[in-house]
């Protein structure tokens, strides 16, 4: 092995000399260094060497070699002004028994990976590798500002605790995560967004609008066509379960599907569904001509255009003896402004739906997390990242 090779794989500062290993021990690289003159870390003055040990510390990996080692001698320095004595590490920041380019390089390795397999890969132990994950992990984290952002909860436990998470829509980074899903949690989790936001998508909680109006007061409040949407289906799945559909002709799930598909999507046999349930029952005929109405007014290209349909919409609806369409139609007048942007923007939750999607995977991945900080963390360094390069590792 050449030394321009070794130099390479093993960067170390300059007035090191590294040797060729034996044939005994080819991972090991035995290193000399040359006298130097050593600052005191607390005066500044000039210090003596007290003593020195011969220690050897993990510094780097090759593909068949394995963990390539350094030996050199640690020196234990003492001042002669303020009589402080202390080990000199040469700034590779020494711990038990590695540099901090190793441990720094094992944790730019967990991105993406298990911890558990990169301990297996590199013969290390899994608490080791944990550590110095969680301990050097955080400065791969870049912040970047954002112009168009979604937000969206989250469960850390179903049922139990739930989260804030803040999302960029154009690059799909995640930019901060709080504990929390009311008013003063979304609003930590809003505030703490980098850069200058034009655009804010959400869902319809109240808690969500309170807390974007009272954050980025000029930013254009986008709410979710899905939501939207959902108002209808969930509608129509309450009826349907209330007209009883266990002792029905058609499954449960093809009956649900068939009413929240476009018509022109369904095929013969959804179209059959649909023809058969909106005969049966009038709740369900009215609340799914509204669905399809909507649908046409989310087709609008002008803003002009946009009032127009939605104010027809509302007027048509809005008094309907269909009690849940009437309640939706209070629930969208009373965000008849955020309704309008939403049909013109071209912004959605889809992203952060599918955000919250691969939280889930990470969550079974781990079998969970007891620790909420640490959980964070690896979502920021999963969610939106470009792949990193590890070098010759």
């Amino acid at each position: 092995m050449s030394q321009q090779f070794i130099k390479l794989i093993l960067p170390l500062p300059p007035f090191f000399q590294i040797e060729a290993p034996s044939d005994e021990e080819p991972h090991v690289f035995p290193v000399s260094v040359r006298d130097r003159d050593v600052a005191c870390s607390v005066c500044g003055c000039g210090t003596t060497r007290h003593a020195k040990t011969r220690r050897r510390f993990r510094h780097g990996y090759a593909w068949g070699v394995g963990t390539i080692w350094i030996e050199l001698d640690i020196p234990r320095q003492r001042c002669g002004a303020c009589e402080l004595t202390f080990v000199h590490d040469y700034g590779l920041g020494l711990g038990h028994s590695s540099t901090r380019s190793f441990r720094e390089a094992i944790a730019r390795r967990c991105h993406g990976r298990t911890i558990a397999d990169v301990a297996r890969e590199y013969e290390l132990p899994y608490t080791t590798v944990e550590r110095w994950f969680y301990l050097h992990a955080s400065k791969g984290i870049e912040e970047a500002d954002a112009r168009h952002v979604l937000v969206d909860e989250f469960a850390t436990r179903k049922g139990h605790h739930y989260a804030t998470a803040v999302l960029d829509a154009e690059s799909g980074r995640l930019l901060s995560i709080v504990p929390g899903r009311d008013e003063s949690a979304v609003t930590a989790a809003l505030a703490s967004v980098p850069g200058t936001v034009m655009t804010v998508v959400s869902d319809f909680a109240p808690a969500m609008a309170n807390a974007i109006a009272r954050v980025f007061p000029d930013a254009d409040h986008v709410l979710d066509r899905f939501h939207l949407v959902q108002f209808f289906t969930e509608a129509l799945r309450r009826r349907r379960r209330f007209l009883d559909d266990t002792k029905r002709q058609y499954h449960v799930r093809s009956i649900d599907r068939s009413l929240a598909r476009r018509p022109e999507e369904l095929t013969a046999e959804g179209h059959e569904i649909v023809r058969a349930c909106l005969a049966e029952d009038r709740v369900t005929r009215e609340v799914y001509r509204g669905l399809q109405h909507i649908r046409y007014v989310l087709k609008a290209s002008s803003d002009v255009q946009a009032r127009r349909r939605l104010s027809d919409w509302l007027s048509r609806y809005r008094f309907h003896p269909c009690g849940p369409l009437a309640k939706i139609a209070k629930t969208i007048q009373a965000r008849e402004k955020a309704v309008q942007r939403t049909i013109l923007s071209r912004l959605s939750n889809g992203k952060m739906e599918g955000t919250n999607n691969k939280i889930k995977l990470i969550k079974r991945r781990a079998y969970g997390y007891r620790n909420l900080d640490r959980f964070f963390l690896r979502l920021r360094l999963e969610i939106g990242r470009t792949s990193v390069n590890h070098g010759l590792w």
